[in-house]
C-alpha cells in the first residue's frame, strides 16, 4: 500500500508561482505573435507562404553561387545574415528585375516584455519601378523614335512586401511572416523617401548639415552574389552594409510602435546620369541618447569604384 505524501504549503506555493509564470510567458508571447500577424496583414497586403519562399527560387546557384558548390557548407548560406539584407534578397528573387529601382525599407524590433530571448524583426521592403520615369524625362532630350523601347528601361509593378523574423536554431532571421502588395501611380506618387518623392530621379541626400566621412564597415565576404551586373553592388549588400555600419557597437532593441519603424533606408539603383551609380541612405529616428535625436549614415558608389560612407549625428534641440 502506498502511502501519500502530503503537500506541504510551500509545495502549493512553488507549483503556484510556476503556473504564473508559464501562464504570463505563453500571454506575452500570444501578444507577440499578435503583432506580427497585424504587421503582416496590413490592410492591401496579401500574405504569402514562408514555406513556398524558402524554396529554390530563392536559394538558387544565381543567389548563393558558393553554396552549391564542392565547399559548400551544410547550414544554410544565409544563417546569419540579418533580417533586413535577407528581406531585400527573398524580394529580388521573387520579382522580375528592373535597371531603375528605388528600395524604401523600414525596419522595428519587437521582444516580448520581461522575455528579451523571444524577439521579432518586422521588415518592409518596398521597391518603385523608376523605368517609366527615366524614359518620361529623356523624352526632353531625346526624339521618341531614338528612345529606347519602355522594356528596355524596366516594365513591372511598384511593390512592397512586409515580413516578421525571428532567430531560430541555426538561423540569425527565420522566416515566420510574409505578405506582399502592389501600389498603384497615385500611391508611388504620393510615396517619401526620407526627404525625396519615391519616383525623384534625384536621390535623397539627407539633413543639409556636416557629414563627416567614416571607414567603411567590417564585413566578411557576402555569402550570396552581392555584385550587380552593373558593377555596383547589390541593394541588399548596400543594405547590409549601412546596417553593419550603424550596428558596429551593438544595437539594443528599441521599443516597438506600429507605424513608426526604429529604422528607415533608402537604396537608389540608376536613378538619373549616364554612370551605373548605387546610394544608399540610412535614418535611426529613435535614438536613446539626451543629446543626439537622428543618427544618418550614407553610402555612395559609382561602377568599378570602391563606395564612399559619411554619417551625421543630429543634435536634439
Amino acid at each position: 500500500m502506498k502511502t501519500q505524501v502530503p503537500i506541504c504549503a510551500a509545495m502549493l506555493i512553488a507549483l503556484s508561482t510556476e503556473a504564473a509564470a508559464g501562464n504570463a510567458r505563453h500571454q506575452a508571447l500570444a501578444e507577440l505573435d499578435t503583432q506580427a500577424q497585424a504587421f503582416v496583414h496590413a490592410p492591401q497586403y496579401t500574405e504569402i507562404d514562408v514555406d513556398a519562399l524558402a524554396g529554390d527560387t530563392y536559394y538558387s546557384p544565381q543567389n548563393f553561387p558558393n553554396a552549391h558548390g564542392a565547399q559548400s557548407s551544410i547550414s544554410l548560406p544565409d544563417a546569419d545574415l540579418d533580417p533586413i539584407a535577407r528581406s531585400v534578397l527573398l524580394v529580388e528573387a521573387y520579382e522580375a528585375p528592373v535597371p531603375h529601382a528605388r528600395y524604401r525599407i523600414a525596419y522595428s524590433m519587437n521582444v516580448a516584455p520581461d522575455y528579451p530571448e523571444s524577439r521579432d524583426d518586422y521588415v518592409e521592403v518596398t521597391r518603385y519601378n523608376l523605368g517609366p520615369a527615366r524614359r518620361n524625362d529623356l523624352k526632353g532630350y531625346v526624339p521618341e523614335n531614338q528612345l529606347a523601347a519602355p522594356e528596355e528601361f524596366g516594365i513591372g509593378p511598384h511593390v512592397s512586401w512586409r515580413f516578421v523574423l525571428s532567430p531560430v536554431m541555426g538561423m540569425r532571421a527565420g522566416l515566420r511572416y510574409a505578405s506582399r502588395a502592389e501600389l498603384n501611380e497615385a500611391q508611388a506618387q504620393a510615396a517619401d523617401c526620407l526627404g525625396e518623392p519615391c519616383l525623384s530621379l534625384d536621390d535623397p541626400q539627407g539633413p543639409d548639415y556636416a557629414w563627416q566621412p567614416i571607414a567603411p564597415p567590417r564585413l566578411d565576404a557576402a555569402s550570396y552574389a552581392s555584385q550587380s551586373d552593373w558593377g555596383v553592388a547589390r541593394p541588399a549588400r548596400v543594405i547590409q552594409e549601412l546596417w553593419a555600419s550603424m550596428s558596429a557597437d551593438g544595437m539594443d532593441p528599441l521599443p516597438y510602435v506600429p507605424n513608426q519603424p526604429a529604422f528607415q533606408f533608402v537604396v537608389s539603383l540608376n536613378t538619373g546620369g549616364q554612370e551605373a551609380v548605387i546610394t544608399g541612405l540610412a535614418r535611426q529616428g529613435m535614438v536613446m541618447d539626451s543629446s543626439v535625436s537622428e543618427i544618418w549614415t550614407k553610402r555612395f558608389q559609382m561602377a568599378q569604384h570602391l563606395p564612399d560612407y559619411s554619417a551625421l549625428l543630429v543634435p536634439r534641440r
